[in-house]
């Protein structure tokens, strides 16, 4: 074992030592919160992240006319430690990025409704001289844009703003992989000089700039800041580790779930995206319907598209871009390694000292997917494979460690581990209730390879701040008994044309965290498939997807089976009133 490894190892077992979070045993104090960014006056005026101000006066008027209560940061410390419960419909209002409309817009809505604000900014923005322009995602926009520091204290002195910091320059993209991709900063190592940035260097690159943030916020504000709102809410456990170590207790993140205010490190927020109607914020705040209306998941094997020659491959990447887009598909599912015959890891798609590495092309297959064909990434690593190749369970859980640190995903799916089906899952969960469970799951009883696929699934989680579990399960496991400990089951099915399988009713919300994943060693009836989708959907089905699926030669046809298959049509969200 070399020193990398030995180390990756060593880290592997101090993340096993840290407690886990018994969230299900803890009382719960609920609150919903909304991440507003920019308000323009003017529909010519909106990106995507804005809305207009007649809509947010609205919002204010609707919250203040039924019942609602903004509550601040310190009701929440006071919810946490007993002191006082949260009022029944409470909502943190928070405003990222320090934009001029926070002033101009926003605060002066808080001091007709005496509501409080929590507002972020972002240190390197604020300092920059008035003359000049901050780089803001593609576009440079003059200094004047955003608030001053004058501003700022006007508006603390009010009572009714707090501030937090959104870093001092972390709301940027590092490059992240050989290739170039670009991925958020707080998350990702950064790739320069033909390596990556280890671990270590990563956290002390957030040490320094959290540092900076709060010693800039403390010389014109008078106070640190005790909330770091993450850029784009992208983060890892590493970030917030150091976050914590450095005083911050309260942590934002745009995950579209309720909060806790047992939580106040996980506050999840609904981010607002093209200027919504009323009704469509106060349903989205309701969280009344928190699951995807449709996933649709194809797999994507790298094999297909990579090979030595580069020019090729990004060819055939771009092919198989155009294809996700063209037949509507929601998730990918990507394999990270290669087997060989007898069952063990011959080579990894990602780069690790652990295994021999086929191809470091995995981090930008998953970046260029998220980024170009607009679907979540899930990978498959099939641990019982890696157990057998590497033996040792810490090696192992350093190759998960490894996979998290390099490629971007959204969800892992784990296969052959039965023990996730003894959960079942229930109609009122919700995101937050299903990785309450897991965090809480006891694996005492679990044969070894299930607690360890697990164990894995944490490892990563780590990393990936939000992953989602989908579980493969077995082929017999019934269709309308998801598991509760799994965001996603999915349940194989040989495809026959002349056979095809019968299904129970799916009701929703149980119908979103179920389905059917066809698969075949042959070649796809596309007419066979389209009727087997639409015979789905009459039973309830709005989760489902094959394997394999070949973008090159166009198996199955884009053109037959994407009416039935593409999820454009299936509502995003039940509207409000």
């Amino acid at each position: 074992m070399n020193v990398r490894t030995t180390l990756a190892a060593l880290s592997i077992l101090t993340l096993l030592a840290l407690p886990v979070r018994t969230t299900a045993q803890e009382p719960s104090q609920p609150f919903v919160s909304i991440a507003l960014h920019d308000v323009v006056d003017t529909r010519a005026e909106l990106d995507e992240d804005a809305i207009t101000s007649d809509r947010l006066v609205a919002l204010f008027e609707w919250l203040a006319g039924n019942g609602w209560t903004a509550i601040s940061l310190d009701d929440i410390e006071r919810a946490r430690t007993g002191a006082k419960p949260l009022p029944p419909r409470a909502i943190l209002i928070t405003v990222d990025d320090g934009r001029q409309s926070l002033y101009a817009r926003v605060y002066p809505l808080a001091l007709a409704y005496r509501t409080p604000i929590v507002a972020a900014i972002v240190g390197s923005w604020m300092d920059t001289p008035a003359n000049a322009s901050v780089r803001y995602g593609e576009r440079n926009l003059p200094r004047t844009g955003f608030i001053s520091w004058a501003q700022a204290r006007e508006m603390q002195a009010s009572g009714l703003v707090e501030f937090a910091s959104h870093s001092h320059a972390l709301h940027d993209v590092v490059i992240a992989n050989p290739q170039g991709n670009v991925l958020p900063a707080a998350q990702n190592l950064a790739f320069a000089n033909g390596r990556y940035e280890s671990p270590a260097a990563f956290r002390t690159r957030i040490d320094t700039d959290l540092v900076r943030s709060r010693e800039r916020m403390r010389e014109e504000l008078g106070r640190a800041p005790r909330a770091i709102a993450w850029p784009y809410g992208r983060y890892n456990q590493d970030a917030l580790d150091v976050a914590t170590s450095r005083g911050f207790r309260f942590a934002l993140t745009l995950s579209p779930a309720p909060a806790d205010a047992a939580h106040p490190l996980d506050i999840g927020r609904f981010l607002p995206t093209g200027d919504p109607l009323l009704g469509i914020t106060v349903a989205n705040l309701r969280f009344e319907d928190p699951w995807p209306a449709a996933r649709r998941v194809v797999e994507v094997d790298p094999a297909r598209v990579f090979d030595g020659d580069a020019e090729a491959s990004n060819a055939r990447l771009g092919r198989v871009i155009e294809r996700l887009v063209a037949i509507g598909a929601t998730h990918v599912a990507i394999d990270a390694a290669t087997l060989s015959a007898d069952g063990r890891i011959d080579g990894t798609w990602f780069p690790t000292s652990l295994l021999p590495v086929r191809n470091d092309v995995l981090p930008r297959l998953a970046a260029q997917m998220r980024a170009r064909a607009g679907v979540s990434v899930a990978v498959r690593l099939p641990h019982i494979a890696v157990l057998r190749t590497l033996g040792d369970e810490q090696r192992a859980l350093a190759l998960y460690a490894d996979l998290a640190r390099h490629v971007p995903f959204e969800a892992m799916l784990l296969e052959d581990v039965d023990a996730l089906g003894e959960s079942t899952a229930s109609a009122q969960d919700d995101p937050a209730d299903v990785r309450a469970r897991r965090q809480a799951s006891d694996s005492a009883g679990w044969r070894r390879e299930d607690a360890f696929a697990l164990q894995a699934f944490r490892i990563a989680e780590r990393t990936r701040s939000g992953l989602e579990l989908f579980w493969l399960a077995p082929s017999t496991h019934p269709l309308d008994r998801p598991s509760g400990l799994a965001e996603l089951t999915l349940v194989p099915r040989g495809f026959d044309a002349a056979m095809l399988p019968a299904t129970p009713r799916l009701d929703v919300p149980l119908s979103r965290r179920t389905g059917l994943w066809w698969t075949t060693d042959s070649r796809v009836d596309p007419a066979a498939l389209v009727r087997a989708m639409r015979a789905f959907q009459v039973d309830g089905g709005t989760v489902f997807g094959w394997r394999p699926d070949d973008p090159l030669s166009d198996t199955p046809k884009a053109a037959i089976v994407a009416p039935a298959f593409s999820s454009r049509d299936a509502p995003l969200r039940r509207q409000g009133p």
